[in-house]
């Protein structure tokens, strides 16, 4: 079961098309219900049923446990979380409001914290698991406008990094569960139409 989270467009939505053509039951979590619903709708018109489609905010611990409650109990077990809701304002950092700054923290840094303690108890308890976060090429090198964007990267690749390491000493080295973060480069989506480095 792929547990995907920002799927109401761009990379979340091709992934979840993409996870269940090839047969996997898929969970799709967004904010925008209206745009999520339609990702489900898309991949059901494929003649794939084994989808779901929840609205969830990842930036609200307590609605993060209680859908991910209700998943357990409608879908099943989550065996591979995939971290990709994501979000960027593209202005230099003294134009940017404090709301949009913690927007852009909360969104891609600390809805990791919660989904992981959503999920991740289980797949430790099974030994048995994939956590994959959707980082950016943004996580290595850092660049004009990106003073919050860069950062909130940078700590998605030591969320995962570290989390791995602490996984591998507290099982005595017996973890069988795994994290792999990508880095995308540019990609032409809703998030980053004319994507350019400046």
């Amino acid at each position: 079961i792929f547990q995907i989270t920002g799927t109401g467009h761009g990379i979340g939505k091709e992934l979840a098309i993409g996870y269940a053509s090839l047969g996997a039951t898929v969970v799709c979590w967004d904010i925008n219900e209206e745009t999520n619903n339609k990702t489900m709708e898309d991949i059901k018109k494929t003649g794939r049923d084994s989808v779901y489609a929840y609205r969830c905010n990842v930036t609200d611990r307590e609605e993060v446990l209680r859908i991910a409650k209700k998943v357990k109990e409608e879908v099943g077990d989550v065996t591979i979380l995939i971290n990709n809701a994501g979000i960027v304002f593209v202005k230099s950092f003294l134009n940017q409001s404090p709301d949009e700054i913690a927007r852009v923290i909360d969104v891609n840094v600390t809805a990791h914290y919660w989904t992981l303690k959503a999920f991740l108890p289980n797949m430790i308890k099974k030994n048995y698991g994939h956590i994959v976060a959707i980082s950016s090429i943004a996580g290595f090198f850092t660049g004009s406008y990106g003073t919050v964007y860069c950062p909130s990267k940078f700590a998605v690749k030591a969320i995962m990094e570290t989390l791995s390491k602490e996984l591998h000493v507290l099982s005595n080295g017996k973890s069988s569960i795994k994290f792999t973060t990508i880095y995308p480069s540019f990609v032409r989506t809703g998030f980053s139409k004319t994507p350019k480095i400046r």
